[in-house]
């Protein structure tokens, strides 16, 4: 494997480190204050999106910047420009993601006593009914405990199927009871309970994420009888109430006076004035992570953010759209001409012929499908950032069907096609979620895999207005 220093030069790029900024990887979000309130492997580090900020930013009285992110995921870019003293605006259309963003930038406004308050009652009703569960669960079983929470069945989702039950029913039964319970609270602090909720459900569910959801047997881990809810979702309230007080301690103004915006929607449906955006910091979903919505199903259905409890819309507004939502269509079309790449993916569409829609007729539909939304993109970024503005986008390479896509340098070309200048690209990342499947027939095409790998890597691209 190559390192992130050799990988770089084989590709003319230099490096994050090279370039002054941290690590991108966003598992270092796990430990900080306020980002560590939602677990996401999407996207990049707080530290990393500091760096950027500070590169290319000062902070002045006189005038506030505007920082967007187009993808804004649970809020990485838009917490970091504020503690930075500029305004930021966000789009989001995974309701999950953006509920947690609107928790997290609308925590000055709570009072920490009167949410310590509100947890405390929170824990006692819910530790009383735990009890009751439990009682039940030992002495009369399913059925006891079906009795118990019949009051709140109607908040279980119809339309949420999985290979085995979510959830065992002492621990649906508790989780329905939450969720009744969070349902009486204010508007802010009810988003910042079922943030907390959606954050930790997953931990005593019957699925873990490996990375991807997948069931607790088929993970190779025992499924899980009985548990506690409140314990959990208690423990995450807590360590958000310690970070609004570190917040109010050390960005009261900022956060206080900043426009702080998240749109629950999609970019492509902006309102946003023209040459309005001083830096965009974003990383849309990579080609190869066309699970973007359905990873985040669970919380989607149990927590009750779809509507009519269907994910079909969500995924035709995501970036990218699906495998699945656009391989059995007709042949997708490119929008925009650039040098090869039409011939690339009618290669691809020839690849594997007979195994039809499962084969690179399909794939094809998939790339051509990105690779539009991706010159999209670049079209809107040019309306939005003021002259002598910058987006900094943060893209991953991808393997379909043996075939490297590298998304950075389409980006590029893109970007170069439309006047936007290309200030730099340089590798931030070389070990990625999916090295592990490059060898995988679904990405290569072949049975016995791709043996001579081809290194996954994240790259910056820097393009200045």
């Amino acid at each position: 494997m190559l390192t992130k220093e050799q990988l770089a030069l084989e590709l003319g790029y230099g490096t994050s480190t090279e370039w002054g900024l941290r690590d991108a990887a966003a598992s270092e979000n796990k430990v900080l204050p306020v980002h560590r309130w939602v677990p996401w492997i999407a996207g990049f580090s707080a530290q990393f999106v500091e760096d950027i900020l500070s590169s290319y930013l000062t902070k002045s009285s006189r005038r506030k910047h505007l920082v967007l992110d187009p993808f804004a995921g649970v809020g990485t870019t838009l917490i970091e420009a504020i503690k930075a003293g500029h305004d930021t605006v966000g789009y989001e259309i995974n309701p999950f993601a953006a509920l947690a963003a609107s928790a997290k930038l609308r925590c000055i406004d709570l009072q920490p006593n009167e949410l310590r308050a509100e947890m405390d009652a929170f824990r006692g009703a819910m530790q009383h009914f735990e009890n009751q569960v439990d009682n039940a669960w030992r002495e009369a079983g399913e059925t006891g405990v079906a009795d118990l929470a019949k009051d709140w069945s109607h908040l279980r989702p119809a339309a949420f199927k999985s290979r085995i039950p979510f959830f065992s029913p002492p621990v649906e039964a508790k989780f329905l009871y939450a969720l009744a319970r969070v349902g009486i609270l204010l508007q802010a602090e009810q988003a910042l309970f079922r943030a907390a909720i959606g954050a930790t459900m997953v931990s005593f569910s019957n699925y873990s994420y490996e990375p991807s959801l997948a069931s607790r047997p088929g993970s190779g881990k025992p499924v899980i009888d009985n548990a506690s809810v409140v314990t959990p979702v208690c423990r995450k309230i807590e360590q958000m109430l310690t970070d609004i007080e570190w917040v109010r301690q050390n960005y009261w103004y900022d956060w206080a006076t900043c426009r702080r915006e998240i749109v629950h929607g999609s970019y492509f449906g902006s309102d946003l004035p023209r040459a309005s955006v001083s830096l965009i910091v974003t990383s849309p979903p990579y080609m190869n992570n066309y699970h973007y919505v359905r990873n985040t199903r669970p919380q989607l259905h149990w927590l009750g953010l779809l509507g009519n409890g269907a994910t079909a819309e969500l995924e035709q507004a995501s970036f990218g759209k699906f495998w699945q939502t656009v391989r059995q269509g007709p042949a997708v079309e490119l929008t925009f001409v650039l040098p090869g790449v039409r011939e690339q993916i009618e290669d691809l569409r020839t690849r594997n012929y007979e195994k039809g829609y499962y084969g690179g007729s399909g794939w094809a539909n998939y790339v051509a499908t990105y690779l539009n939304d991706s010159y999209r993109m670049i079209k809107s970024f040019k309306e939005h950032l003021r002259p002598g503005g910058r987006a900094v986008i943060v893209v991953g390479n991808s393997i379909i069907q043996g075939m490297e896509f590298r998304i950075d340098q389409l980006l590029s070309e893109m970007a170069g096609s439309e006047g936007i200048d290309v200030e730099d690209v340089h590798i931030v990342r070389t070990k990625r979620v999916g090295n592990s499947i490059i060898d995988s027939s679904v990405r290569n095409g072949d049975a016995n895999g791709h043996r001579g790998k081809t290194q996954l890597y994240d790259a910056a691209v820097v393009l200045r207005r």
